[in-house]
Order: structure tokens, then C-alpha cells, then sequence
């Protein structure tokens, strides 16, 4: 019997049982017999069709050596035989090919290999059922215009089992677009695609979906995820950059009055106001303040400044006398780039 067991995978494929027989006596052995059973999800299946028992006469089988015996399939209590007895010193190898269902747990099987009345051996054989290893790789990339990009995710189950795949984005999207079917589910940020058919190992499936974005989002970044079982794979990260290289939305703020130059033309007059002309000083002598009785200095006074604004041009007022009308404070003219516009 094998040492150290049989592993079997729920689901998998089918793992060689051999029992292998000798005959140590000095005469020629009854038809040797293996009757095995089988724990519970743990099934028998036939080589190439079947269990036909080995027909082989005395003198072939010393020729050719061991008998090999293909047993037949079945569940529960399996019997495998050989067509003939043993010469001495002959072997015969009966080989079962054991397979465990989706919901096998393992256990052991037991029976026992007669030969005749006089020959009969206890079998106990450990079936160890390992869950199938789960594996899948995870390639994306980007395709379309830039200003509604598409995300192209492919998958691949590179492990043991036969199980759905999962594909997620980070990121609101359209679609999907794809030959194998998906049920998605989208949320207000992401979008969550499973495929509706196992994959088997090897097997690849393709996923596309147009990613939402709106013209100023600035810089994105969509991360791909993807799972199988227990199996996540690498998460892939795209950058997809901003919409027509414009990061942030362009603001337009007020005008400045220094960074708008005036209108010229080389055609035409220019219109631009004239400044206002400015009367000449009074020629007239000061009033004296002096008293009556005081002589005036032989010395000719000096004229006295005033620090008064100068007239209102618009005023009909002669020059050197005050407007009476014209109450305003006096105050500094402008004379800045827009200054001639204030009068």
C-alpha cells in the first residue's frame, strides 16, 4: 500500500490507488481479490472505460512481469480481481483511481486482498482531501480617449480550483463591456463585476468599463483589484492624469486699471480728454492790511502765495476772486493714468 496515503482535492482530478500483490508460496495462488470501501465523498473511477479484470495466462504473465489490473469505478464497496491466479513469485499490481466530490472531507478506507480461503490481508489506507489552491493573475491598462477613458482588466485562474472570478474599481464606471458574462454592482465610487461562470484553471476572462470623470476632477487614479476563492491578486494602479492637461478649473478674477491699456489707433484722432488749462496768476497788488495811521515801508512787498486750489474751470468767476458758489475743500488733483477723467 502507498505509506503515506492518498491526497485528494474536492473537485479534482482522479489519484492513483495501488494495491500490488505477491506470491511467495511454492504453488500457484487462487485469483487474488481486493475489496475496498470508500469514505463518504470519496468515489472509484475506471481507466479508460473501465474495470475489466486482467486476462492474462501463467506463461505470459511470467514474461511480461507484474499483472496490471485496471479496476472498475463505483462508491461505497469497490471489488478488483485478477483473471487468474498467481505463479510463484509472480506480482499483480491492482490499481484504483480514486476521486473526491466537491464536499469530500477525507477519512480512511479499509478492506482486505484475499486468495482463496487461505489468504487474507487487512487494508487501511489514509485519504487526506486538500482543498484545491486558489491563484489568478490581474493585468489592466487604459484605452480610449482621454476624456472618457476605459479601463481594460484581464484575468487569469492560475491555481487548482474552478471558482468565480471578482473584478473591482475603485472609481464610478460604466459598463461592463465583455464576452464572458458579469453581474456588477456599482456604489457611489466604485464598481464591484463577478463573473457568472466559474473559471476553470488556465482559463482568462476580460472585463471593460468606461470610467465617470468629470472636464476639472483633476489628476486621477483607478485601482483594479481582483479575486478568485481565496486568492487575491496584486492590485494594479492607473494613473489616468487630468482632463486636457488642465488640473483645476481656470478662474477669472476682476480687471486691474494698470494691466488695460487704452485703445489707440494709428487711423484715427485720438479721443482721450484734454487736461484742463489753468489761469494765469493775478497781476493785481495785494490789499494792505495795515492801519491808517501807520506809513507803508518804502520797500516794495513781495507777493504773497496762497496754498488755495485753483479755479474751477467751469466756474464764471473771473480770476483772483473767489467763487462764492463753490464750497468744496480744497483737494489734491489726481494725476494718475486715469486722472484726467475725474473732472
Amino acid at each position: 500500500m502507498p505509506p503515506s496515503g492518498v491526497e485528494l482535492q474536492p473537485g479534482g482530478g482522479a489519484v492513483a490507488l495501488p494495491i500490488t500483490v505477491r506470491n511467495d508460496g511454492g504453488s500457484v495462488s487462487d485469483p487474488v481479490q481486493a475489496t475496498l470501501n470508500l469514505p463518504p465523498g470519496v468515489q472509484a473511477v475506471g481507466a479508460n472505460g473501465g474495470g475489466a479484470v486482467g486476462a492474462y495466462s501463467s506463461e505470459a504473465a511470467a514474461q511480461s512481469g507484474p499483472m496490471q489490473i485496471a479496476c472498475p469505478g463505483g462508491t461505497g464497496t469497490v471489488t478488483c480481481k485478477t483473471g487468474s491466479g498467481l505463479q510463484p513469485g509472480q506480482s499483480a499490481v491492482l490499481m484504483f483511481r480514486l476521486k473526491a466530490d466537491e464536499n469530500a472531507s477525507g477519512g480512511e478506507v479499509t478492506g482486505s486482498v484475499t486468495a482463496g480461503a487461505s489468504v487474507n490481508v487487512s487494508v487501511r489506507v489514509q485519504v487526506k482531501v486538500k482543498a484545491p489552491q486558489d491563484a489568478l493573475s490581474l493585468r489592466a491598462d487604459t484605452i480610449g480617449p482621454w476624456f472618457h477613458p476605459v479601463v481594460r482588466a484581464d484575468v487569469q485562474n492560475t491555481g487548482q480550483s474552478t471558482k468565480p472570478v471578482t473584478i473591482t474599481f475603485d472609481h464610478s464606471a460604466t459598463g461592463p463591456f465583455t464576452v464572458k458574462r458579469f453581474n456588477c454592482t456599482s456604489g457611489d465610487a466604485s464598481l464591484s463585476c463577478t463573473s457568472v461562470k466559474p473559471l476553470a484553471p488556465g482559463e482568462t476572462a476580460e472585463l471593460w468599463v468606461g470610467v465617470d470623470r468629470k472636464p476639472f476632477d483633476g489628476p486621477l487614479t483607478v485601482t483594479v483589484n481582483a479575486t478568485l476563492g481565496s486568492a487575491s491578486a496584486k492590485p494594479v494602479a492607473l494613473p489616468l492624469g487630468c482632463w486636457w492637461d488642465m488640473c483645476h478649473e481656470p478662474t477669472i478674477g476682476p480687471l486691474s486699471s494698470t494691466s488695460v491699456p487704452l485703445p489707440t489707433s494709428s487711423t484715427s484722432k485720438s479721443h482721450a480728454p484734454t487736461p484742463p488749462k489753468h489761469p494765469k496768476p493775478s497781476t493785481a497788488p495785494p490789499t494792505s492790511t495795515a492801519p491808517d495811521d501807520e506809513t507803508p515801508d518804502s520797500t516794495p512787498s513781495t507777493p504773497s502765495t496762497t496754498t488755495s486750489a485753483p479755479p474751477n474751470p467751469g466756474s464764471n468767476s473771473k480770476p483772483g476772486k473767489p467763487d462764492n458758489h463753490d464750497k468744496r475743500p480744497p483737494s489734491a488733483e489726481p494725476r494718475g493714468f486715469f486722472g484726467w477723467f475725474t473732472e
